[in-house]
């Protein structure tokens, strides 16, 4: 989900809710503003749920194209797009979005760390591909968060996080080097992963995730 496409699609419903009124509109405004409730709360919130049931009230007071009903639903709408804006232009939506993602992640390399734990090549390999997965998947979530579009290679994240001051002084080397560890461990070379460089990727990806999502 990027924050800044939401905005934008949350703006311009908002403008469209201030225009002259008809059913087309009321329709159009409210499957837009849904999707952008599940995008946010994901699907089934309370929010969502309190938006239907507003506009199921006032679709029974009449029929669906009368003019009351039409003000009354665009007037609930709109209302709902101020809260949504107020929202996402506060920050409050990117914070708590990066909040649930840190405790995801953070969980993920607790897994990491138990398997690490056990003896043997197979559980070293298995901790391995954990915490390469874990570090690719904090910079693409962070770089999402952070409004950058999606990028197929890392390095590219990478450098885009550098660039917007999010990774800085010598995290953007760390991570760089970690980048062949990520390679080697999901292309199964495991001659070349040992204990102490999952041990290291694990702590790098940990303070990230410390510093920019929770």
């Amino acid at each position: 989900m990027n924050i800044s496409v939401l905005k934008a699609r949350v703006d311009a419903l908002y403008v469209m809710a201030s225009q002259q009124r008809s059913i087309t509109q009321q329709n159009t405004l409210y499957h837009g503003t849904l999707g952008i409730m599940q995008a946010l709360y994901g699907p089934n919130s309370s929010q969502e749920k309190a938006l239907r049931t507003s506009i199921e009230r006032f679709s029974n007071k009449a029929i669906p194209s009368a003019p009351s009903v039409i003000d009354d639903s665009v007037a609930a709408i709109g209302g709902v797009l101020a809260a949504i804006k107020a929202e996402l232009d506060s920050g409050f939506i990117g914070s708590l979005r990066a909040t649930l993602m840190g405790e995801v992640l953070t969980d993920f390399i607790k897994l990491a760390r138990i398997t690490l734990e056990e003896s043997g090549d197979s559980a070293k390999n298995v901790a391995a591909v954990l915490a390469a997965a874990a570090f690719e998947d904090v910079l693409r979530r962070l770089a999402d968060i952070k409004g950058f579009g999606h990028q197929e290679k890392l390095a590219d994240i990478l450098t885009a996080l550098k660039d917007m001051g999010v990774l800085q002084g010598a995290e953007v080397g760390i991570a760089q080097s970690y980048l062949s560890f990520r390679n080697r461990s999901l292309h199964a070379q495991w001659k070349e992963v040992d204990r102490p460089a999952i041990e290291s990727i694990l702590a790098f990806t940990e303070q990230v995730i410390l510093k920019h999502l929770t």
